[in-house]
C-alpha cells in the first residue's frame, strides 16, 4: 500500500519537473534564500558603531569680512569745522600773484616759499587738529620757531608735517588713525601773522607735494602721481609755517627784496 502511494507521489513529482517554469523557479527561489541569508549574515555580524563626543556645528560660517575702502586724503581738521586756506603751497607753474601770495616772511628782509598750506578757523579760535592720514606717529615735540611739530608717516613714502600746534595729544610711537586728534592749533614765531592755524605739509620720498591737489584722492592715486621723484626742493623751504596775507603786507619789504628769496 504504502509503496503504491510513493510511486504514485514520484510519478507526480516528474510530471510536475517536465513542466517548463518548474526548473527555473526552483533556481530563483533557492537563489533569493542564499541571498536572504548572506544579508542577514552579514548584517548580524557587522560592528556595533560607538558614539563619541563629537558634535556637528550646525552654526553658519561667519561672514568674511570685505576689504576697507582705501583711505583719501582729508583737511588735517574736523568735518564738522569750518576752515579757510590762510597761504596756499606754492606752485611753480602758479600766476605770479599766487605765488607772491604763497611766500613766508621769515624777517623783514627774508622770504620763502610755502610747502605747505596753513588753515585758519573762519570764526579764529582755535581748533582741534586732526590726522590727514593714518600712520605712525615719528615725531611730536616743540619747536623754538615751529611751535610743537607732529610728524607721521603712512607708508609707501608719505610723511605728514603739522606744525604750528599749540598743544600735542600723540606721542612717538603712537599708531594714529585718519581724524584723530593730533593736537590743537597754535601759533608760532615763524607764521605768527597768520595767527592761530596749523601748518600742513604731505612728502613723498622726502619731497613736498601740494596737499590740496590732492585732497578726496586714494592714497594709490597719490603715490601714483608723484612717484619717486630724485630731485626735491632746497630743504632750507621746509619745515616753515605762516604767511603774510596780501592785506597786511608791507610794501616796502616786497620792493627792498628779492620775493622768490629762500634763504634764511
Amino acid at each position: 500500500m504504502r509503496e503504491e502511494q510513493n510511486k504514485k507521489t514520484s510519478q507526480k513529482v516528474v510530471k510536475m519537473l517536465r513542466k517548463r517554469w518548474v526548473v527555473p523557479a526552483i533556481y530563483l527561489v533557492s537563489a533569493a534564500v542564499i541571498l536572504t541569508g548572506a544579508l542577514w549574515y552579514q548584517y548580524s555580524n557587522a560592528p556595533t558603531p560607538t558614539k563619541t563626543g563629537t558634535t556637528v556645528d550646525t552654526r553658519e560660517p561667519d561672514a568674511i569680512p570685505t576689504s576697507q575702502p582705501e583711505e583719501k586724503l582729508t583737511y588735517p581738521v574736523a568735518k564738522d569745522k569750518e576752515v579757510q586756506v590762510k597761504s596756499h603751497y606754492y606752485d611753480d607753474s602758479a600766476s605770479k600773484d599766487e605765488q607772491q601770495a604763497s611766500l613766508i616772511q621769515m624777517d623783514s628782509n627774508t622770504f620763502t616759499i610755502n610747502t605747505g598750506m596753513d588753515l585758519v578757523a573762519k570764526d579764529g579760535k582755535e581748533f582741534d587738529v586732526t590726522a590727514a592720514l593714518s600712520g605712525t606717529v615719528t615725531k611730536a615735540q616743540k619747536d623754538a620757531q615751529l611751535g610743537y611739530v607732529v610728524v607721521v608717516e603712512s607708508g609707501n613714502g608719505l610723511v605728514s608735517y603739522y606744525q604750528s600746534l599749540n598743544s600735542v595729544s600723540v606721542e612717538p610711537g603712537t599708531t594714529v588713525s585718519q581724524g584723530q586728534v593730533l593736537g590743537t592749533a597754535g601759533t608760532a614765531i615763524i607764521g605768527k601773522e597768520s595767527g592761530i592755524h596749523v601748518h600742513y605739509e604731505l612728502r613723498k620720498d622726502g619731497v613736498a607735494i601740494n596737499p590740496e591737489k590732492y585732497q578726496g584722492q586714494e592714497v594709490s592715486s597719490i603715490i601714483s602721481s608723484e612717484g619717486t621723484k630724485s630731485e626735491a626742493k632746497d630743504s632750507s623751504t621746509m619745515n616753515t609755517s605762516g604767511n603774510v596775507s596780501d592785506d597786511t603786507q608791507d610794501d616796502s619789504s616786497n620792493t627792498d627784496s628779492d620775493p622768490t628769496d629762500n634763504s634764511r
